[in-house]
């Protein structure tokens, strides 16, 4: 990967906000402390892979080459882990969709290949989005749940794709630190909102509703949901680095 290339990669700051709240999705998904801590590991590992650029960029290229190694081992740690962690089939099931929905996250704001940027994004919050819907149909998660889980979704995708754009238009690394603060801020309140809209919808009592077809509508609305995300991708619009 040249130098140019490098430069375009995505703003640390707001990598790390998308992370972050990846992680707290994915530790929402949880649904006892084991999960949690597998979340958690993840989150670290993930940092430590953000971090190890950042590391290398200052001439500390061992340490780098040390960070990405335990990084991407915590990452695949726990992926094992979610597979294996004690609890019913559909509980592991919906904590793997929120581990690998961390990882494409973890992916987009690296990234592997700039041009699969916003579509490893797409990908992990479409895996968040079915996460959240196959938790809501398991179980009966509680209003914070629904609140958390729906809003830091929306920030998530927003915080990456913001980065991803910061870092096209000013490089890796400009600071960025003040202008990602104040989108951080409004995201934040805009999915805190729209999580709180969902989290009241979720006690209205509705008629009965076959399941089939809730599930086909459900499934509808996310793979719309999943096109628009990787709308502006080089994978559908043909453009290439």
């Amino acid at each position: 990967m040249g130098e140019s290339a490098l430069a375009k990669q995505p703003a640390y700051a707001g990598s790390v906000l998308a992370v972050v709240a990846a992680a707290c999705v994915t530790g929402v998904l949880a649904s006892q402390p084991l999960q949690v801590s597998i979340a958690g590991i993840e989150a670290v590992g993930a940092l430590l892979l953000l971090g190890s650029g950042l590391v290398r960029r200052r001439g500390h290229h061992v340490v780098g080459g040390v960070s990405v190694v335990a990084g991407s081992g915590l990452i695949c740690l726990s992926l094992g882990l979610s597979l294996v962690v004690p609890g019913r089939l559909f509980e592991r099931i919906v904590l793997l969709g929120g581990v690998l929905a961390m990882a494409f996250v973890t992916l987009s704001v690296l990234p592997l290949k700039q041009s699969w940027a916003r579509g490893f994004n797409g990908i992990g919050v479409g895996l968040f989005s079915c996460s959240l819907v196959f938790l809501a149909w398991i179980s009966t998660p509680s209003s914070l749940q629904i609140l958390l889980g729906v809003g830091l979704t929306i920030v998530t995708w927003d915080m990456a794709r913001y980065a991803i754009t910061l870092g096209e238009d000013v490089g890796r690394s400009a600071r960025t630190y003040s202008v990602t603060g104040m989108h951080f801020s409004g995201s934040l309140g805009v999915g805190l909102t729209a999580g709180s809209v969902a989290a009241a919808g979720s006690r209205i009592t509705l008629p009965a509703v076959p399941i089939a077809a809730l599930a086909l509508f459900l499934s509808a609305v996310l793979i719309l949901l999943f096109v628009v995300f990787l709308g502006d991708t080089a994978w559908l619009s043909g453009r290439e680095e």
